[in-house]
């Protein structure tokens, strides 16, 4: 077994039942709890520490009633605060569809056992992208749901706000399976009548428009109205440094207890941590009031916009309303052996992107449509997977999955 990609096999195998998910193996994060086993959320100290689980999430027990396999537990970066795929303690996995590239994280272990082909349902979560990323790097298909669609009993939390579950697979017709399992509070699929594509500015990469050309005519076809708009590097540095702010003071409050404050545990009694992760955690710590304030006004106008965007305009009715199509992430994924200050830098430009559902509380559904020749590098024999992404109003989870459908076909 791969310490890179499981933390540990399967040792309770639950309740499963039959159902549309029948012989469908499944993955699970290591922040889920499962019942006989401990959670580590990526790091050994805390996997060592932590109690035997008494009960099963309740995602999980959703997925085994409908008939899903559980097989493993899955690496996560520590605590679920990365992007990148990488942690210290069990080493990088493999992108198997860009070896020289990062899988993405934080979900990691289970979009690498997905895309390796040794599961079907990679499940996991998402707060800042951390399904959505890897989804675009390893060439899955990835769904964030709407915020508090999918019960979190079970789940330990990052930054409650922000954090929801996402599961990961290899085809639409898995992910969508997933999803009617899953989302059991439907409401009838309601298509909008608007696309609106949006071209980050700056990012002049012919698959991505060469993609725009096909979807628009596709979707014209179809009945659509199509529009584009310019997403500014102002924009998304808004988004990206209002979502920072607001998912660290949420982190703090979630890990106060042991963090470096004066009536707990000095930063020295930590549990042996990741630099980059235990530096993100100190900076939590310095947040103070006044920035989650400014940070909230900062959300609040990236809200605004957002809703004006895809509710349509006032008085037209709900006939007008849209959604987004943008790339899920700015391109292909970085080479696994560029430095820290790139990837700190690449990192804000990629939640300018990701901070979008994250602020809103959106469902937003990445699907492996692109590939992004410009990366390609001297040892890649394809060039590697980029992800596209529909992202709608809240509940809009259905409708996203259904026009994902439509154009795919």
């Amino acid at each position: 077994m791969d310490k890179r990609i499981y933390v540990a096999p399967a040792r309770y195998s639950g309740p499963r039942g039959e159902g549309v998910l029948s012989g469908k193996r499944l993955v699970v994060k290591d922040l889920f709890a499962i019942k006989g086993e401990r959670t580590g959320q990526g790091n050994p100290d805390l996997l060592a520490q932590a109690p035997i689980e008494a009960t099963t999430a309740t995602v999980v027990l959703a997925l085994q009633q409908a008939g899903a396999d559980y097989r493993a537990r899955t690496t996560t970066d520590e605590l679920a605060y990365s992007l990148n795929g990488t942690n210290g303690h069990y080493g990088t996995p493999e992108n198997p569809r860009a070896p020289l590239r990062l899988p993405g994280g934080s979900s990691v272990g289970s979009a690498v056992a997905v895309a390796r082909g040794e599961a079907e349902i990679g499940l996991g979560t998402d707060t800042g992208g951390s399904i959505r990323v890897p989804a675009s790097y390893c060439g899955l298909y990835g769904l964030r749901p709407t915020h508090g669609r999918v019960a979190m009993t079970g789940l330990k939390p990052l930054a409650p706000r922000f954090d929801t579950v996402g599961w990961l697979t290899r085809d639409l017709a898995t992910l969508t399976q997933v999803s009617q399992v899953l989302l059991t509070d439907s409401t009838a699929t309601r298509m909008p009548a608007r696309v609106i594509m949006l071209i980050p500015e700056g990012l002049m990469a012919g698959p991505y428009q060469h993609l725009l050309g096909l979807l628009s005519r596709r979707l014209e076809t179809l009945g659509f109205v199509c529009e584009r708009r310019m997403l500014t590097q102002a924009f998304m540095a808004r988004a990206s440094e209002a979502f920072r702010i607001l998912q660290g003071c949420e982190i703090r409050r979630t890990h106060q207890s042991w963090l470096s404050t004066p009536e707990h545990a000095p930063e020295s009694q930590w549990p042996a941590l990741n630099p980059d992760i235990a530096a993100r955690l100190g900076w939590c710590m310095t947040l103070t009031d006044a920035d989650e304030q400014a940070a909230e006004a900062s959300a609040n106008s990236v809200r605004r916009w957002y809703c004006q965007q895809l509710a349509g305009k006032e008085g037209e009715g709900k006939e007008s309303e849209a959604m987004f199509l943008l790339p899920t992430t700015p391109g292909a994924s970085p080479l696994c052996k560029e430095s820290h200050q790139v990837m700190e830098v690449y990192r804000h430009h990629l939640m300018g992107l990701t901070a979008l559902a994250g602020l809103n509380g959106a469902p937003q559904i990445s699907l492996p449509w692109l590939h992004d020749s410009a990366a390609r590098v001297s040892g890649e024999l394809m060039p590697p997977p980029w992800g596209v992404s529909l992202l709608g109003l809240p509940g809009r989870d259905e409708s996203l999955l259904a026009l994902a459908r439509l154009l795919e076909a």
